[in-house]
Formats: C-alpha cells, structure tokens, sequence
C-alpha cells in the first residue's frame, strides 16, 4: 500500500492542489554581520546570514544589525527600487527589525544605503493543517490567473470530494504538500513575471490536467478505487509525457 501511495504521489508532484496555513507560527533569525558596508559580501552571499530563509506563512522573520555602520532591510530590489511591503528604516548596531509574513511568495530585500546587500525570503504555505475550505493552487492560480478559473476549480473539487475522502487519499495529500510548497511559490511568481514561462507551463500541464478531470466522473469511495484510478492515471500520463515523445523521435530518427 505504501509503494501505491508513493507512485500516486508521483504524478501528482505536479498536481495544483493547497492547503490553508498553520496557526502556529515561529521566528527566524537573520544577521547582518560586521564588515557589510564595504563590497565584497555580496560574492558568497553573506550580506545577511543567511541569504536566503524558508519559512511558513504567519512565521516572523527578526534581523539583527552587527555591523557598526547604519543598515536597512527592504523590500524590494536595487534594480526596481523599493515595492514598500517592509522597510525597517535605519538602524544601528545591536538593533533588531522585525516583520510577520501574512501570504506566500519569494520577497527579495536589499540595503537601500549598501545595495550590494541582497536576501530573499520564501514564505510557503503549511501542509500540517486541512480546510474544509480547501487552499491555494498557487502553480494552477498563477497559469490560469485567477482562483477562479475553471481549471483551478477543478483541482480543487478533485481534492476536497475524491482524495480527501478516503485514508489513502489523505495520506498522499499530507505527503504531497511538503513536496509542493517547496517550490510551488517560485514557479507561480515566475509565471507572474515572465509570460512566456506561464504559457510553457500552461502548455506542459493541460494534458496532465485534462486526465485529472475523468476523476470527477467516477466513483472513488473506497481505498482500492483510490489506488486503482491512480494507478490507471499514472500509466496513462507516463504514456501521454514519455511514450508518445518517444515514439515520435524514434519516428524522426527513421526518417533521417
């Protein structure tokens, strides 16, 4: 059973699915170290250590200054400039800034008085609590562009009425989602900012998509349907994402 749940999850590594946050928050620490005013820390990414932090949606992020000369911590970017979601303002050695991230993304942050200095920060949603409202699709959201949208609906009604309802569709669900929040933010707010990526992306999954779809039309009520129907899925997509490829370079290779 739980090699079955494991293929499922498989092919769902690309399934749009959510999960609400946590109400348990915690705090992350980043340090801007001694030395930062001058060039130089921007090479190994040791402006603010560490560089880049991971962490849930309601978490806290605290930075602390032990440099001797003036700092800031700002959204933003040197190239763009400020976006104003945070901004600790100047502060001096020893002092803190704080900021609490209320919804997921990538957000890069700079030193507006040493833009040399660069971190980011990626806030994901939790997988440990489960709606009965269901989640965010952010990779679905962000192709489709809006929650909205047919397709979005789709997966979600997919997940609260079929996997959800059953052990094993739970599991996979639990499993899932600390697979999917790992890079699910990156690749949405790619997709924001470059069109032609979210046109790739929209193309590589309307076939995965669209088999997901005959799920709405069958019954799934026990843990053998659950297994079977995935089962059924998995052959069918290695087939439409690796067979049929394979069979047209052989073709191509014929023919030259």
């Amino acid at each position: 059973m739980n090699l079955t749940i494991f293929s499922i999850f498989a092919l769902f590594t690309i399934f749009m699915v959510g999960i609400v946050p946590a109400v348990f928050a915690d705090t992350f620490d980043v340090l801007i170290p001694e030395g930062t005013s001058v060039r130089g820390c921007e090479t190994t990414d040791k402006c603010y250590i560490p560089f880049g932090v991971k962490i849930d949606v309601g978490d806290e992020v605290i930075w602390t200054n032990e440099d001797m000369a003036f700092h800031t911590v700002t959204s933003g970017n040197p190239t763009d400039g400020p976006d104003d979601l945070f901004d600790s303002g100047m502060f001096k050695i020893d002092e803190q800034f704080s900021h609490k991230f209320e919804e997921s993304g990538n957000f890069d942050y700079f030193c507006t008085l040493h833009p040399w200095m660069e971190g980011i920060i990626v806030v994901q949603v939790p997988a440990e609590d489960v709606s009965d409202n269901g989640g965010g699709c952010l990779i679905a959201t962000a192709t489709f562009g809006s929650e909205l949208a047919p397709q979005v609906q789709q997966l979600r009604e997919l997940r609260d009425n079929k996997l959800l309802q059953t052990e094993s569709g739970s599991a996979f669900m639990e499993s899932f989602n600390d697979f999917y929040y790992s890079f699910s933010p990156i690749i949405a707010d790619y997709e924001r900012e470059n069109p032609a990526f979210r046109e790739a992306v929209k193309l590589t999954i309307t076939p995965m998509m669209s088999s997901l779809s005959i799920l709405n039309y069958v019954n799934m009520e026990t843990e053998a349907e659950v297994v079977g129907y995935g089962i059924s899925l998995i052959l069918l997509n290695i087939g439409m994402y690796v067979g049929v490829p394979a069979i047209v370079i052989v073709g191509i290779r014929k023919r030259f």
